[in-house]
């Protein structure tokens, strides 16, 4: 039985409390950061939702871990690339965008 779009907006709702839940305990309780990223992402993963390009960036996709930049991520721009580097696991994400908007 598909899910209603009722229920995909409660769980996008759920998905986006749990990342903002997640990103402002990740200086005092890493434990509790990582396990409300890994819930998030597990919403994601299940239920389908639909997240933009800037939101499927939030997690890692191999340690589950809340990816904030310049404190768990190194973020990079090069030749039409963002390049996403995981400090916990070494994952490199790759991500395209237009040149021509950079301004």
């Amino acid at each position: 039985m598909a899910i209603r779009l009722k229920d995909k907006r409660s769980f996008k709702r759920d998905f986006d409390r749990l990342v903002t839940m997640s990103r402002s305990l990740y200086d005092s309780d890493k434990k509790l950061s990582d396990r409300y990223a890994y819930i998030a992402y597990r919403i994601y993963v299940s239920k389908k939702i639909n997240l933009d390009k800037n939101e499927k960036v939030l997690i890692c996709k191999r340690c589950y871990k809340i990816l904030i930049p310049g404190k768990s991520t190194i973020v990079r721009v090069r030749k039409g690339l963002i390049i996403y580097k995981c400090l916990n696991c070494g994952t490199v994400r790759k991500l395209g965008y237009d040149k021509g908007s950079r301004r």
